[in-house]
């Protein structure tokens, strides 16, 4: 049994949400204490895994809640409430962007900005499903994010995407970013998806988050269907990276693997099937675009990269592939970078020490050296973490 006394907010799997302080924690049920005073009695089971940490290192409850039952995929049982989206009267204005700005849809953690046909509906549905996803799995999560929305922008107008383009371009360049400036300009046109600054006027005027997520839709029909693949890939990277924080330079090794390690899992795991392909950028003027991808035949990556590893063509070491940068990619490394993040997600003891290895890439600054990778996953060295991993990729569930 323990007690805190701390108003914070709890979650169930499903999403529904209660403000209330911990009274007490015994067996397998938890007692939480509304603002109305009245005792509310809930099955440990039922409550988040953020909630269960919390319930651990606040309650005195046994460790052994966190590691029980099975993940799941929270996003895809969730319960959204569509009818809070709501359409906003006013436009979004860029400062010398396109001149007919963007329309603005509502939900609660997000702003959807659209240009042209595409509809805003299913993006919104996408972002709050794994935005429930984070919250459910990350103990501070809903706490880091506060009160302000994150910026979605949907272009499908191909002179708005150009317009914007070219201001972010000489956005990025006044700031003195010369070489951000010259990559942004190679891949404005052909890339799917990439993040932007929020002008700080425009993020103060709407409540905005500093950094927003920008889909170049040549193909509305990718964006008409909730948890759709592309999308589901870019906003599951997104949320991930903004949770880990800014890391250092010196600490940002791993930091690509983790992210994009994690964007295939959700993109594969929620929508069945991946669609994205990385973009690379090279050249002393930034200007040599290359693309990367996984095996050509998207539903066999796991029998594939198995039976690579078997053989011995694909070695499993975790300390190369932190280092790995994207033009540094082959399709068997991004398949292992996929297996990685799926491995750390495979099971609720490691989803929890997934989550503890985020925590402490948000409040260090950096993503942890191998060896503490290894021993935040249980094992006393890389070696021992490297083979349970190839025995994962090998002999259990990688599909």
């Amino acid at each position: 049994m323990g007690q805190a006394a701390e108003t914070r907010t709890w979650m169930s799997r499903k999403g529904g949400t209660l403000e209330a302080e911990l009274g007490s924690v015994q067996g397998g049920m938890v007692t939480l204490i509304g603002k109305d005073s009245k005792p509310v009695k809930l099955k440990v089971e039922d409550l988040s895994l953020a909630d269960r940490q919390h319930l651990v290192d606040f309650g005195g409850a046994d460790a052994a809640i966190i590691t029980g039952g099975k993940p799941g995929l929270v996003e895809k049982e969730v319960r959204i409430d569509s009818s809070t989206f709501k359409r906003v009267d006013a436009k979004l204005m860029f400062p010398d962007g396109p001149s007919e700005g963007f329309e603005m849809f509502d939900t609660t953690h997000f702003v959807i900005a659209t240009a042209g046909k595409v509809r805003p509906q299913a993006i919104a549905e996408t972002a709050e499903r794994l935005w429930h996803g984070m919250a459910f799995q990350h103990m501070n999560f809903r706490q880091d994010w506060g009160t302000k929305r994150m910026l979605i922008l949907l272009v499908e107008d191909r002179e708005a995407y150009t317009t914007l383009g070219k201001w972010y371009v000489k956005y990025v360049a006044a700031s003195g970013q010369e070489d951000a400036s010259r990559e942004i300009a190679s891949t404005w046109d052909r890339t799917g998806s990439t993040s932007m600054e929020v002008p700080d006027e425009m993020a103060a005027k709407h409540h905005l988050g500093e950094r927003a997520l920008v889909f170049n839709v040549k193909e509305d029909n990718k964006f008409r269907k909730d948890l759709s693949p592309f999308p589901t890939h870019s906003i599951a990277g997104s949320l991930l990276g903004k949770q880990m924080g800014g890391v250092s330079s010196f600490g940002a090794e791993g930091y690509f693997a983790l992210t994009t390690g994690h964007a295939y899992f959700k993109e594969i795991s929620l929508a069945g099937k991946t669609e994205t392909h990385l973009l690379t950028v090279e050249g002393s003027f930034k200007d040599e675009v290359g693309s990367k991808q996984g095996f050509d035949d998207g539903s066999s990556w796991a029998k594939t990269l198995r039976s690579m590893v078997r053989g011995g063509k694909v070695k499993v070491h975790l300390e190369p592939m932190l280092k790995w940068k994207p033009q540094d990619l082959n399709p068997e490394r991004l398949v292992l970078i996929y297996s990685f993040a799926f491995y750390m997600q495979s099971d609720s003891k490691r989803l929890a020490n997934f989550a503890k290895m985020i925590r402490r890439i948000e409040s260090s600054n950096q993503v942890p050296p191998p060896d503490e990778i290894a021993k935040l996953f249980g094992f006393e060295n890389v070696a021992a973490f490297d083979a349970d991993w190839e025995k994962f990729i090998k002999e259990g569930d990688f599909k």
